[in-house]
C-alpha cells in the first residue's frame, strides 16, 4: 500500500507567514518515502490561481505523485468561485477542494459555505475542511448543517479537531458516514481513538507542514495498529476517498 500525504501546501501564505517551495516538498517526500502528496495553496496565498498553476506544473513533473486540491476564498461571487474550482478540476485534474475556516474567516454553515458544498457536489469531489483552531467556525459541529444538506459529498476534517476538539470531531463523524479524518496536528491518543471508533478506512495520514512529515509518520507507526490498519491510515484511505491513481 502506498504512503499518501493527504494534506500539504505549496507557495506563500500571508495569514500564517509561511512559504513552501517545490524542491523542499519533493525532497521531503523522497527522504521519507512518501509515494504521493495532495498539495494545495495556503489560505493566505496572494493568488490562489497562481499557486494552483504551480501545483499543476509540479504534478506534470511528478505524475502519480503530486495531486492538487484547490483552495479558494469563497467570499466572492459564486460564479467566479465555481469558475476557478471548475478550472482546477476539469483542466488541471485536481481531486478535491479545501474550505479553510480560519484562513478565510468563513462559517461553514453560511451562504459561502453552501457555495463550496454545492460546487463540490456538482464537480463530484470531496471537501477538506480545517477544524480545530479558529473557533467558532472551525468547530467540527459547525459542519453539521452542510453534512445534513449534502450527504453525498465526502468530507475530510483536516486535523481531526486538532486534539483539543478531537472528541467533538469523532462524535460528528460517528453520526455522518461521509466524514473522514485527516490527522495532522492530532495527538497519539486522538488518532488511536479515531481508528477505534470510525475504522482505519476513515482516517488518513497528513503532514500540513513540510517539517511535520516525519513527525506524523512516526506517530502513526507508534500507536500499535495492525499492519492492515496502518497501511490504510498511511495511504489506503486517502487513495480511496480521493480516487487517486497512485
Amino acid at each position: 500500500m502506498p504512503i499518501v500525504d493527504s494534506h500539504s501546501h505549496l507557495g506563500p501564505c500571508r495569514v500564517f507567514d509561511l512559504d513552501h517551495l517545490e524542491d523542499d516538498l519533493v525532497a521531503q517526500m523522497n527522504q521519507y518515502e512518501v509515494d504521493a502528496n495532495l498539495v494545495q495553496p495556503f489560505p493566505g496565498a496572494p493568488s490562489a490561481a497562481a499557486v494552483h498553476d504551480r501545483v499543476a506544473a509540479l504534478a506534470t513533473q511528478h505524475p502519480k505523485r503530486i495531486f492538487g486540491i484547490a483552495s479558494i476564498n469563497p467570499h466572492q461571487d459564486r460564479d467566479a468561485y465555481f469558475a476557478e474550482l471548475s478550472r482546477c478540476v476539469t483542466d488541471l485534474g485536481f481531486v478535491g477542494v479545501k474550505m479553510h475556516t480560519i484562513g478565510h474567516a468563513m462559517n461553514p454553515g453560511g451562504a459561502d459555505g453552501t457555495t463550496v458544498f454545492e460546487s463540490a457536489k456538482q464537480l463530484g469531489i470531496p471537501v477538506m475542511v480545517h477544524t480545530g483552531p479558529g473557533i467558532p467556525f472551525a468547530a467540527p459541529t459547525s459542519l453539521v448543517v452542510q453534512l445534513k444538506r449534502f450527504p453525498e459529498v465526502p468530507v475530510v476534517m483536516a486535523h481531526g479537531g486538532y486534539s483539543i476538539f478531537a472528541g467533538e470531531a469523532i462524535a460528528v463523524a460517528s453520526m455522518f458516514p461521509q466524514v473522514s479524518m485527516e490527522i495532522s496536528g492530532s495527538g497519539l491518543i486522538n488518532v488511536r481513538s479515531m481508528v477505534n471508533t470510525l475504522g482505519a478506512n476513515r482516517v488518513m495520514y497528513g503532514s500540513d507542514l513540510i517539517a511535520n512529515v516525519p513527525v506524523m509518520l512516526t506517530l502513526v507507526r507508534s500507536i500499535g495498529l495492525s499492519a492492515d490498519d496502518e497501511a490504510m491510515v498511511l495511504g489506503g484511505t486517502a487513495k480511496e476517498i480521493f480516487g487517486l491513481d497512485v
